[in-house]
């Protein structure tokens, strides 16, 4: 099973919530941000026209960071564009107002929190906050007095230490969360005791890439594999050793592989490779490989040192070939022609027209 901690996924799962989050967030922010303008009003008429015009400037340059611009927007960039200016807007202009600072920072540092839920990695939100948190530092400690102001900076650093806390604990619930559907997802499309892919999940990928390589005229090639004596196995050594050898025989196949081909169980002990852009001759010579390596196999047990060999059929795709299942079909006939001449051998289907 893959290591579904792995912080780079993880990352790029959390970055792909924020660009589907952004543009409603953002602007929801953004209009919060300008209405604003009605508590300057109430503040300081005469000053309220200018912070508005100040609110409204600032929302709009960080509107820009709402849309994805094709894509050559990182959404950290994005993230820290939105947050700074729109927080730049409602410190700067409290600053203007008399008190302003004081009566603004419930809502100032109120701000971090849905940040704390969106962007769970602490190291981001520390960042994020910044640059909005050095301009309230600048402006808190031109226009307060210094008690006033000390007061001001420990709520603020109180507020803070409590928003990284809730981005800590968030962070820890949906990497939880992203480990389980990373699991479940796995489950779905792997065979639970080889590692090996799901029949359905191999016939679903399978189908798409003989489409494609119909469309493109592009070659492609499939082996089946079927383990030789394979009950004698179990009936000789126990199915806890059939089980060991059904994983070795995976393992052993799948690193004579390339990474674009991939390897499923299709029944007890048949296996299929599918190999796009592979001709009959590259394939042949594949299915020789894992042939080599199966029957190289040595497992330990307490009645003895299990072995095993492997019969396999291969088949090219052809336009004879109607769709996958046709396409298995040809190569489960050249599996049974491997069978009848010996086994531990390699066949190829007769080429079609």
């Amino acid at each position: 099973m893959p290591d579904a901690s792995d912080d780079s996924a993880f990352g790029l799962a959390l970055d792909a919530a924020l660009v589907r989050m952004l543009p409603a967030l953002g602007a929801v922010f953004g209009v919060c941000v300008i209405l604003f303008s009605a508590w300057d009003y109430w503040i300081s008429p005469v000053q309220a026209a200018g912070t508005a015009l100040l609110r409204i400037a600032l929302v709009l340059v960080g509107a820009i960071a709402y849309f994805s611009w094709n894509g050559r927007f990182p959404v950290a960039w994005r993230c820290a564009l939105v947050y700074g200016t729109h927080t730049g807007a409602m410190i700067t202009s409290a600053a203007m107002l008399p008190n302003g600072l004081v009566l603004a920072l419930p809502a100032i540092t109120g701000a971090m929190f849905p940040l704390a839920l969106v962007e769970p990695r602490l190291h981001r939100l520390l960042l994020l906050v910044l640059a909005p948190t050095l301009l309230f530092l600048v402006l808190g400690a031109a226009v307060l007095p210094h008690d006033v102001f000390a007061s001001c900076v420990l709520v603020y650093a109180v507020t803070l230490a409590l928003v990284a806390a809730i981005a800590v604990v968030q962070g820890r619930m949906r990497r939880a969360a992203f480990r389980a559907e990373q699991a479940l997802a796995w489950c779905a499309h792997h065979d639970s005791l080889s590692g090996a892919l799901a029949r359905g999940y191999l016939v679903e990928l399978a189908t798409h890439d003989i489409a494609l390589a119909r469309r493109y005229g592009r070659p492609l090639a499939i082996c089946m594999l079927d383990i030789d004596f394979f009950k004698r196995v179990n009936d000789r050594f126990g199915h806890p050793a059939g089980d060991a050898l059904i994983r070795a025989v995976t393992a052993a196949c799948v690193a004579q592989l390339r990474s674009s081909d991939y390897f499923g169980r299709v029944g007890g002990e048949e296996f299929v490779c599918v190999m796009p852009e592979t001709g009959e001759r590259d394939a042949l010579a594949c299915a020789e490989r894992m042939r080599v390596a199966v029957a190289a196999i040595r497992l330990d047990t307490p009645s003895g040192p299990v072995r095993c060999t492997a019969s396999i059929g291969v088949a090219a795709l052809a336009p004879a070939h109607a769709d996958f299942s046709a396409l298995l079909a040809a190569a489960d006939g050249a599996l049974y022609r491997a069978k009848s001449n010996g086994r531990d051998r390699v066949e190829a289907a007769p080429g079609l027209p």
